[in-house]
């Protein structure tokens, strides 16, 4: 029976991956990166440090640094999150059924801190978690289980005794190999995608969730 509940933020609370792969495309672009707009999929749901990296690997730029890259990209990803975000569906009413239930409930997210803490107070969710864990200083992010074993430990529950929810094949990963039951809410153009397989539920949207799954 799970104990506590941990939540992904970017593609899961937050309707944000079109606000990531907008200012990815436009800043690499600019830098003379030959991408497609699609080719930012490529990189869904990776901390934004590697998503520069792997595009310096292969297309190395001149003038600025890659960590240069990367501060710019989050920046505007702030600023667009700011004037046009918006909660995916359910994503308040899943915060308010983990409170309902009692559960303790954390974040961990990928994302930077500083863009986490600002799209939090942006929406008035940060009251709902007892812990909020970034992974931008750590060594690895995921699908390295790190954030997710750091969120658990934050809450001072064991990481089995946790349920994660995600959007994301690597969150997924993460998640699983951090020993958690997972919840996974794939974005509907990739609902099938077979690696989804290894969570333990996948629903179409949060609105589907039930506190009987989240206590499962």
């Amino acid at each position: 029976m799970s104990a506590a509940v941990i939540f992904d933020m970017d593609g899961l609370l937050l309707d944000s991956e079109d606000f990531w792969q907008q200012a990815e495309f436009e800043m690499f672009s600019s830098l003379g990166v030959p991408l497609q707009p699609e080719d930012t999929a490529q990189t869904l749901g990776w901390r934004c440090d590697y998503v520069v990296q792997h595009w310096y690997a292969k297309f190395a730029w001149q003038g600025p640094t890659p960590a240069e890259v990367g501060d710019a990209i989050i920046d505007n990803v702030i600023q667009l999150i700011i004037q046009q975000g918006k909660l995916m569906p359910g994503a308040r009413e899943a915060l308010e059924l983990s409170k309902n239930l009692g559960l303790p409930t954390a974040l961990a997210t990928s994302s930077n801190h500083r863009m986490m803490l600002a799209t939090l107070e942006h929406f008035d969710l940060l009251h709902y978690f007892q812990a909020t864990c970034s992974a931008e200083f750590l060594p690895l992010a995921k699908p390295h289980p790190q954030v997710y074993l750091n969120a658990a430990a934050a809450l001072g529950i064991e990481p089995q005794q946790c349920v994660a929810l995600e959007d994301s094949v690597t969150g997924v990963i993460a998640a699983k190999a951090a020993r958690m039951r997972c919840i996974a809410i794939p974005e509907h153009a990739n609902f099938d995608d077979s690696r989804y397989g290894i969570a333990d539920l996948k629903l179409p949207s949060l609105l589907q969730l039930t506190g009987a799954e989240l206590l499962r």
